[in-house]
């Protein structure tokens, strides 16, 4: 069984899985906003305001986009990089790094491993047990000869928020060992708290911020993400990045999405509510849920080996969910699932009831 590596294909997953496509398809293995982009963009695409975005060659240097989140940090633009979405600044960062020591706190976007292996740097993991809590202890002994770590919160897939202070301690302690630390924010502006470590940027040179803005945009299909970083590493990067990665659409977009603080309110507040719901009635139905503080969760069944007939189960009426074998410490023991909208959580609800009557 060759499972894809990411969310959002569900017609691989069923190919792999060797099940019928189900004709009608609610796809919780995809962790972008539920509700869709802003309506602000919706009304730009419908009016063709976007259209000379596509025929003319965009800017090299991304200056205004660039600009504009320099100002919102308080830095100079040297020290931040726009990229084709986090995937490919992560390949970027991995480059720089190549042939290293790296270190990845796991369970962890399966994308930091591939990159890192594929410019021949030498991984290990720190596997984290449930329920996921990082602490100093156990991070410290790996930074004495490492190169690189990343560290991923709000945790993808767990959706567990780390402990501020536990970070700022690694961090600290990295940054003796001459160990850079990437922290991947790509789920911040789901918490209620957006708490974020970009504060430290100008503190320590050792710390790499990850921001990704088509998870909360639900913009995937555009590719937009961008790395806080010593000025010294962004140069690097930028010599690595291929002439015009980020398109002319994405940077007009990139623009008028920063100005949506409304609409990433109103966002946080109903996926929050949405994920304790469905967090508390998935456990009246004997459910483990991870302690998610974003759009999405682990959910598992204590009593079953692996989630594969739950996972089944939910295919056949329609659901797909995201498997969880290519995430060391899951080894596909749960199941991801996305936020969504009340109407289809009642769905993934009302057949996970039906699965558990069938026990």
């Amino acid at each position: 069984m060759s499972l894809p590596n990411h969310g959002a294909n569900p017609m691989y997953v069923t190919q792999a899985l060797g099940i019928q496509h189900p004709d009608n398809v609610i796809d919780f293995s995809v962790n972008t906003n539920p509700y869709g982009p802003p309506s602000c963009l919706k009304s730009a695409l419908k009016s063709g305001a976007l259209i000379e975005m596509l025929t003319s060659y965009p800017d090299p240097e991304v200056t205004q986009l660039k600009s504009e989140l320099a100002d919102s940090f308080g830095i100079n633009s040297s020290m931040l990089l726009i990229g084709n979405g986090a995937a490919e600044l992560i390949f970027l960062i991995a480059n720089v790094f190549q042939n290293k020591r790296v270190a990845i706190i796991e369970p962890a976007f399966s994308e930091y491993r591939d990159a890192c292996i594929a410019y021949g740097c030498e991984v290990t993991s720190i596997i984290l047990s449930p329920p996921w809590i990082l602490t100093y202890e156990e991070v410290e002994p790996y930074l004495q000869g490492t190169d690189l770590l990343f560290l991923c919160t709000p945790n993808n897939p767990t959706g567990v928020t780390y402990d501020e202070k536990e970070i700022v301690k690694i961090i600290k302690k990295a940054d003796t060992t001459g160990t850079s630390v990437v922290i991947d924010e790509a789920f911040f502006d789901f918490t209620m708290s957006q708490k974020t470590f970009s504060n430290l940027i100008s503190e320590y040179s050792n710390l790499v911020i990850l921001r990704s803005l088509t998870k909360m945009y639900a913009i995937a299909g555009l590719r937009l993400g961008y790395v806080i970083g010593p000025p010294i590493l962004m140069k690097k990067m930028k010599e690595r990045q291929p002439p015009w990665s980020v398109n002319g659409l994405a940077q007009q977009v990139g623009l008028q999405l920063l100005q949506e603080k409304a609409y990433v309110k109103e966002t946080v507040a109903k996926v929050s509510s949405e994920r304790e719901r469905v967090k508390r009635e998935a456990e009246q139905l004997g459910f483990s849920v991870s302690d998610s503080s974003v759009n999405f969760y682990l959910l598992s069944e204590p009593s079953l080996q692996n989630m594969d007939h739950v996972m089944k189960f939910l295919i056949k009426k329609g659901i797909i969910v995201r498997h969880t074998y290519n995430f060391n410490g899951l080894e596909g023991n749960y199941l991801r699932c996305a936020v969504k909208t009340k109407e289809e959580n009642d769905l993934l609800l009302a057949s996970l009831k039906e699965w558990r009557g069938t026990c």
